[in-house]
């Protein structure tokens, strides 16, 4: 076989394999995302007698309705917040978005104080079934300065309301997590943001955090798979962009889902195939054509959009 023959059967395998690659991907965005063809949902998550679900940040925005979500569908929920005040408001509204009488813990914790005692969650989730976790702690300040103008509290305070916080809780719960898998399927959703996937204006350490989430959850689901005891874990990486609350109080579009609806759509695909889902079609397509430009091309997107957001916060400070 002569050296042109071999390359064209080289170049031939690389097209199968492109393409075989471009169909699956297909045929997954369209079993997650066409109506009708992703039948499991939040149900299987309900096994036990009484199952718990515990939300971080669940005081605003995407928490708040996460928690309110799940308990209308009939989970026992522990909501998570650092204000005692807005905790217990977000547990009477819960209590009172449906008829059935379950159980709303508080757990009251700081996320960006960067040390945290396990003796609380350890107790508030001792001897119940939580089969539901979501990590929706985290945000970032919009700051003035580039990563060397900031000082080493902000930077502390922001990997630890963003990573920190969220590794102490899933190391803290996963010997809980791992103990109810063997009986039934369990859930545990880490929350990224689209900001991450290019270089932002002043978001180095904000998109640090989210993709050091991102791989630790990713590891984590593969300990498991290593130790022959993940098949009931379901471990997920949430992407996700724009999304209205009473912080980002921008209008409602078909890019920016309010709160609640947003958490019915990560309800709806939480058992989507892979270990990153982005559970809104519209910031599923972001994310693909993200990934599909070039470097320079998302670097310039990323610094238009923070400046017509932000702009004299940001643009006001470059020397150029």
């Amino acid at each position: 076989m002569d050296s042109l023959t071999i390359a064209v059967y080289v170049l031939a395998t690389f097209a199968l394999l492109s393409i075989l690659g471009t169909l699956y991907r297909l045929l997954v965005f369209t079993y997650t995302y066409f109506p009708g063809l992703h039948g499991r949902d939040i149900n299987r998550y309900m096994w036990s007698e009484r199952p718990y679900a515990l939300v971080t940040g669940a005081t605003d925005g995407i928490g708040k309705a996460l928690a309110l979500e799940l308990y209308t569908r009939g989970f026992n929920v522990i909501i998570h917040g650092r204000n005692a005040e807005k905790l217990a408001a977000v547990r009477e509204e819960v209590l009172a978005s449906s008829p059935k009488q379950g159980d709303v813990r508080m757990w009251k914790a700081d996320a960006g104080a960067g040390r945290w005692d396990s003796k609380e969650l350890l107790e508030l989730t001792q001897g119940i079934d939580l089969t539901f976790v979501a990590l929706v702690n985290g945000g970032k300040n919009i700051l003035d300065h580039p990563l060397d103008g900031q000082t080493e509290d902000q930077v502390h305070q922001t990997m630890s309301l963003n990573f920190f916080f969220s590794v102490h809780v899933i190391r803290t719960l996963m010997p809980s997590l791992r103990a109810s898998a063997l009986r039934g399927p369990v859930a545990l959703l880490g929350y990224g943001s689209l900001g991450t996937m290019g270089p932002f204006p002043h978001d180095a350490i904000y998109g640090a955090s989210k993709r050091a989430l991102e791989f630790v959850l990713w590891t984590v689901a593969a300990d498991e798979r290593f130790h022959k005891r993940g098949h009931n874990l379901n471990i997920k990486y949430i992407q996700l962009a724009n999304v209205q609350s009473s912080f980002n109080t921008v209008p409602p579009s078909w890019q920016t889902p309010t709160s609640a609806a947003f958490a019915k759509e990560v309800l709806c695909r939480v058992d989507a195939p892979w270990r990153w889902l982005a559970p809104n079609l519209a910031h599923a397509f972001m994310a693909w054509f993200t990934e599909l430009l070039p470097e320079s091309l998302a670097e310039k997107i990323g610094q238009d959009i923070m400046a017509e957001r932000w702009g004299e916060q940001i643009t006001g400070k470059r020397s150029d």
